[in-house]
C-alpha cells in the first residue's frame, strides 16, 4: 500500500469513528432521557426527547455520509496511486539488450568448449608423440627421468608427465552442466542478498562456488613443487 492509500485510509477510519462517536452518544442522550421518563422523573419534556431523537438520526445520517464519503476518497487515492504506477511502467526504458546478454552468454560458452576441444586436441597429439618415441609408462611425475627428456605417460589415462607439470583431456562437453549449475548457485546467493548484512556471507558462499568451478576446469593441467629429476 502506497504512502497516499495509506494516508487515505488512515483519515477515513479517523473520520468514520468520530461521526460514529457522535452518533452513539447522541442516541445514548435519546436513551437516557426516556429512561428517565420510565423512572419517574416529571422534569423531562417530550420536546428534549423529540429533539435528541432527532439529534441522534441527524448524527447516524452523519456518520453514514462520512463512511461514503471515505469510501470516495479511499478510491480516489487508490486511482491515483494506480495513474502514477502506470506512469512508471510507460515512462520505464531496459538500459541492457536481453538479446546481448543472451548473445554474450553463448559466445562465452563457445569460448569454453573450444578452449578444452583445443587443449584436448594438444594433449592427445603430444602423448601420440611419446608413444612414437618410446617414452616410458610411468606412475607420477616423480618417475620422470633426464634419460627420457622428464617425460612420463600414465597408463589407462590420458595423462602425460612434462617435468612438474601433469596434462590430460578434460570432458569439457559433460562437465559443462556441473559447472554451469554451481555458477548459477553462485548467482542465486548474491542475487538474494545483494546489499545489507548478509552480502558478505553470500559473497563468500559465490566466490567458494566459484573457485569449485575454476579448480574443475583446471583439471586438465596442474604443476608439481618440489620434483626433482
Amino acid at each position: 500500500m502506497t504512502n497516499r492509500l495509506t494516508a487515505a485510509h488512515e483519515t477515513a477510519a479517523a473520520d468514520v469513528a468520530t461521526a460514529v462517536q457522535e452518533a452513539d452518544e447522541a442516541a445514548a442522550l435519546a436513551a437516557a432521557l426516556e429512561e428517565r421518563v420510565r423512572n419517574g422523573d416529571d422534569t423531562v419534556t417530550p420536546e428534549q426527547i423529540a429533539s435528541a431523537r432527532e439529534l441522534g438520526q441527524f448524527a447516524q445520517l452523519r456518520a453514514e455520509a462520512t463512511r461514503r464519503k471515505a469510501e470516495q476518497a479511499k478510491r480516489a487515492a487508490r486511482l491515483a496511486d494506480l495513474a502514477e504506477l502506470k506512469a512508471d511502467i510507460d515512462a520505464y526504458t531496459q538500459t541492457t539488450d536481453p538479446d546481448k546478454l543472451v548473445d554474450d552468454l553463448f559466445t562465452a560458452l563457445l569460448a569454453y568448449t573450444q578452449h578444452f576441444a583445443d587443449h584436448n586436441t594438444r594433449v592427445n597429439q603430444w602423448r601420440a608423440r611419446m608413444t612414437a618415441l618410446d617414452v616410458p609408462v610411468v606412475h607420477s611425475p616423480n618417475d620422470v627421468r633426464a634419460d627420457h627428456a622428464h617425460l612420463g605417460r600414465a597408463n589407462g589415462s590420458t595423462q602425460i608427465f612434462v617435468g612438474d607439470s601433469v596434462y590430460a583431456t578434460v570432458n569439457h562437453i559433460s562437465n559443462l552442466p556441473y559447472h554451469l549449475e554451481q555458477l548459477g548457485i553462485a548467482v542465486k546467493y548474491l542475487a538474494a542478498h545483494p546489499t545489507g548484512p548478509r552480502h558478505a556471507q553470500a559473497q563468500a558462499n559465490a566466490q567458494e562456488r566459484i573457485d569449485k568451478v575454476k579448480a574443475g576446469v583446471r583439471a586438465g593441467f596442474r604443476t608439481r613443487k618440489g620434483h626433482s629429476a
